[in-house]
């Protein structure tokens, strides 16, 4: 078999397709093209993929490792999961821009495109004013808490997730890879579905996170169209008193069990211009499973 640690082209493409069999999603050639981490042309990957036939199937358009043929089928499901989280996710979106904090809202934790569980919630990244991100997700917290959209114990389905706030002095998130094999956080930040863009502050996202070329030097820049780059009404501005009560606040009725794995798990971090929080990281886990799938 392939040494799928060799630095050639074939052995790369085998661990592209090879990574999102984690996540049961086969891929078009143009996916594995963007997807890739390494260098190469469109025209290459058309020509590397006939020599792989005997490692991987081929089947209405997507690429999979042989015996995976099924995922075809579950990314189609998936497609239409996709759309019907989105709407849902715009719904909630239109009320929280009006808050003058909000500058950015995207969905995340997406691996692939369209790649969203029937039973799953609703990942969404936030975009903050600077100095203002207690503030922010507070309101959202409480939108979700009204609307009754929160997950809990009795389901996650099509339930907004407020996990992952950022604010607009700290958009390069580099930093925050769990480490130099952190595929997952890569292609969470290169597959965002942009579903607020307040003053093309996601123009400014990708700027900053110049850093996700190093890892996939083929994926074209994304470009936003006028009609996604809002600029409606704010309510009014929020003082710096006001943001300071809303944080003590939120501190204050945040479980501990979750305050105290701040400093202690890559996955929760409580500051002025982060909000993460992820009780359980699953990177290291893909990591590690990516890691023995190659061996």
């Amino acid at each position: 078999m392939e040494n799928l640690n060799d630095n050639n082209l074939q052995s790369q493409i085998l661990r592209t397709i090879t990574w999102f069999d984690l996540f049961s999603q086969p891929l078009t050639a143009w996916e594995i093209y963007k997807y890739l981490n390494y260098p190469t042309s469109y025209t290459n990957i058309i020509s590397a993929l006939e020599t792989l036939y005997d490692k991987i199937g081929f089947k209405d358009g997507f690429f999979f490792l042989i015996g995976r043929e099924n995922i075809i089928t579950e990314r189609f499901r998936k497609y239409n999961y996709f759309k019907r989280k989105i709407k849902k996710a715009r719904i909630f979106t239109k009320l929280i821009s009006l808050w003058p904090s909000i500058l950015g809202v995207a969905v995340s934790n997406i691996i692939g495109d369209h790649n969203l569980k029937d039973s799953g919630d609703i990942d969404l990244l936030i975009i903050t004013k600077a100095k203002r991100i207690w503030s922010g997700r507070f309101i959202c917290t409480l939108i979700a808490k009204v609307l009754g959209l929160r997950p809990n114990i009795k389901t996650k389905r099509d339930k907004i997730c407020l996990s992952f706030y950022i604010s607009s002095d700290n958009l390069n998130l580099e930093k925050y890879l769990y480490n130099e094999q952190d595929f997952y956080f890569v292609y969470c930040l290169a597959d965002l579905t942009i579903v607020y863009n307040y003053n093309n502050i996601w123009s400014k996202f990708y700027k900053e996170n110049i850093f996700l070329k190093k890892y996939l030097p083929n994926n074209p820049e994304p470009i936003f169209n006028k009609e996604d780059i809002a600029d409606n009404f704010k309510l009014g501005l929020i003082g710096s008193g006001l943001e300071k009560v809303l944080k003590k606040f939120q501190l204050n009725i945040m479980p501990q069990n979750l305050k105290n794995q701040v400093g202690q798990s890559s996955g929760v971090m409580l500051d002025d211009n982060i909000i993460k929080l992820f009780l359980i990281d699953k990177r290291p886990e893909f990591i590690n499973l990516f890691n023995n799938r190659i061996k």
